[in-house]
């Protein structure tokens, strides 16, 4: 029998290494979709939350922690088909990863920013109500404060802002005396020990958190009013685009919505924080 050509021999070879290349790969990729939460669309959602935004999320003892987190556990509490992961990182790295698809979601409010990267649910999990104003128990207005029906009521009184707050700027009246300190600690300080200021515009959760943790509960007082301007902030489940099952997401947790049973748990987890 004649012996084959070197190049015969290198064309045989040459086929059952592209064979083996093939079943590698398709070995691979079989065993890739098998790992659990990889898929066309992965069951398991990580969600990325602030770290520095209590009461609403931050970071202790190494996981999420905060209202935020909470009620994403929540949501997806009522819906099998998939799991959630929560990482706390700086706000703007959180977007950033979401807007690339490293991560698939998070709670805010979906400026039109934040929407050509990420689909929101039609109808918010949370609402922050800056609609209350703030103040102490021993502050000699307190019967002004509690018998306003606008801010002109109040514009012998002394409203105390966060430095650089755009919204305090743009919905408290320019006629009331202000009061600036650095950050919301600042602010309470100033308002309950320092007495330079009458009351605060804040959410509810916001003061009462804040108060609790500088040792004011005892004499602060939240009152609920309907005159300040663009007071709710609705704020939305949004899942990245790149996630290829957004919108099964998405509509999964409007459907949860929508149960009388999960509205329930909700409004006694948001009232916890209040």
């Amino acid at each position: 029998m004649q012996a084959q050509s070197s190049s015969e021999v290198t064309l045989a070879n040459k086929g059952l290494l592209a064979g083996f290349t093939a079943l590698f790969r398709l070995a691979f990729l079989a065993a890739l979709l098998a790992l659990p939460g990889v898929s066309m669309g992965s069951s398991n959602l990580k969600f990325a939350f602030g770290e520095q935004s209590p009461p609403y999320s931050s970071l202790f003892d190494e996981r999420a922690v905060g209202l935020f987190p909470d009620l994403v556990q929540l949501a997806f509490s009522f819906i099998p088909a998939y799991t959630t992961e929560n990482v706390v990182v700086p706000w703007s790295r959180a977007q950033y990863n979401v807007r690339l698809g490293l991560t698939e979601g998070f709670l805010t409010y979906p400026s039109e920013e934040r929407e050509e990267y990420a689909i929101f649910s039609a109808k918010p999990l949370f609402t922050q109500n800056f609609g209350h104003l703030v103040y102490s128990a021993d502050n000699p207005n307190k019967d002004l404060i509690e018998s306003a029906t606008s801010f002109a009521d109040l514009s012998s009184l002394t409203v105390i802002i966060e430095r650089g707050s755009q919204w305090e700027e743009d919905n408290i009246p320019d006629y009331l005396e202000r009061v600036p300190g650095s950050d919301m600690s600042a602010m309470m300080h100033l308002l309950m020990l320092r007495e330079a200021g009458d009351f605060l515009v804040q959410p509810a959760e916001d003061a009462r958190f804040i108060a609790r943790q500088l040792g004011y509960s005892k004499t602060l007082k939240v009152r609920k009013v309907d005159f300040i301007p663009n007071a709710r902030i609705p704020f939305h489940i949004g899942v990245s685009r790149q996630l290829p099952s957004v919108m099964d997401v998405i509509n999964q947790v409007d459907a949860v919505m929508q149960d009388p049973e999960f509205q329930s748990q909700l409004n006694t987890l948001i009232e916890s924080y209040r």
